[in-house]
């Protein structure tokens, strides 16, 4: 009986000294969540934020979101350091009010949001930074894109692609180097995706750039669709143009000049723009033979690709074409073209 007595009585002090460290720690994060909030000094303060950091108590997620309001900017700072410390995903819920904060007015707190806002990115908390993505503050969209970019999920790789487009230039250059960070087949299926966004030229227009500066050799075939897609802006044809070729030495031009039977005139469109980009021997031969053609349409397409190869080889059979040719608009075109042509 003495024995279980004993055995008895060792388990309840197990118990009251587990109660008393749980209540012990409780009534250390109340006390310096009071401090953090109350306290007239700056240094107290300060000291409570860290400590509130150290504990990894969820608990203390709540002030320190307040004190990021503090009229001291050291205090703010350490607020911000607190909350990455805890980080993903118990702070989580810090994201939105430290989102607000990239834009305080003292490098130090910036740069501590900054740091705290990567230690916090992670599943849960990415719908908080694609909808930050959205934001009227640049700033914010700047901070949205560069944690976006560090996360190695398909969904955050995903969400960049409209920030190619971005209205701030910044922004652009963060998205533009977020994607450069990815490896190539990441890449190659970003980037084709992009361009495929006539919701926003901006971003096919980067897009594109970027196809020819990386030398994505299997992205032409998208490019080319966009040459001859009605919906596709002036701008985003002229770059996917300017992209095609730098990356022409890919162009198949027999492949091309079989397509000049088909009877699907787009198909025939498309392949009329790659031989004018192409503008090798042989693509030229191939356009120069289309000024024969019985379809008007045809024979426009192919003076506007010989436009685009800038071969003197095509100014006597302009010329002698502009002789046939009643339309004006369509002499207009040939005589545009001579001009271009000519020395």
């Amino acid at each position: 009986m003495g024995n279980k007595i004993r055995a008895l009585l060792a388990l309840l002090l197990t118990v009251a000294l587990s109660l008393t460290a749980v209540w012990a720690a409780e009534d250390k994060v109340a006390f310096l969540s009071d401090k953090l909030g109350k306290n007239p000094s700056f240094k107290v303060r300060l000291k409570a934020a860290v400590l509130l950091g150290r504990m990894k108590d969820p608990r203390a997620v709540r002030p320190l979101c307040d004190a990021l309001e503090d009229d001291n900017y050291v205090v703010r700072g350490a607020a911000a350091r607190a909350l990455g410390n805890l980080g993903h995903p118990m702070a989580v819920a810090a994201v939105e009010p430290l989102l607000r904060m990239v834009g305080d007015e003292e490098l130090f707190v910036r740069k501590e949001v900054r740091r705290a806002l990567e230690n916090l990115s992670g599943k849960k908390s990415i719908d908080y930074f694609i909808s930050a993505l959205s934001h009227d503050d640049s700033a914010v969209r700047l901070t949205a894109v560069h944690v976006l970019s560090m996360m190695r999920v398909s969904e955050a790789r995903m969400a960049v692609i409209p920030a190619l487009g971005d209205s701030d230039e910044e922004v652009r250059a963060e998205a533009i180097v977020a994607v450069k960070g990815l490896g190539h087949a990441e890449m190659e299926s970003l980037l084709t995706q992009a361009i495929s966004k006539k919701d926003n030229y901006r971003v096919q227009v980067t897009a594109a750039r970027l196809i020819g500066e990386m030398r994505i050799n299997s992205a032409m075939g998208s490019l080319a669709d966009l040459l001859v897609q009605d919906d596709v802006v002036p701008e985003v044809k002229r770059e996917a143009a300017e992209t095609l070729s730098l990356i022409k030495d890919q162009i198949n031009v027999s492949a091309l000049i079989a397509q000049l039977s088909q009877e699907d005139r787009v198909l025939m469109d498309r392949a009329i723009k790659l031989l004018g980009i192409h503008d090798g021997r042989e693509a030229v031969d191939a356009l120069l033979g289309l000024l024969k053609h019985p379809d008007p349409f045809v024979r426009r397409k192919a003076v506007f690709a010989l436009s685009d190869t800038a071969d003197p080889r095509a100014i006597p059979a302009l010329e002698f074409l502009l002789k046939s040719e009643d339309d004006p608009r369509f002499r207009e075109l040939i005589k545009r073209t001579l001009r271009k042509l000519r020395p």
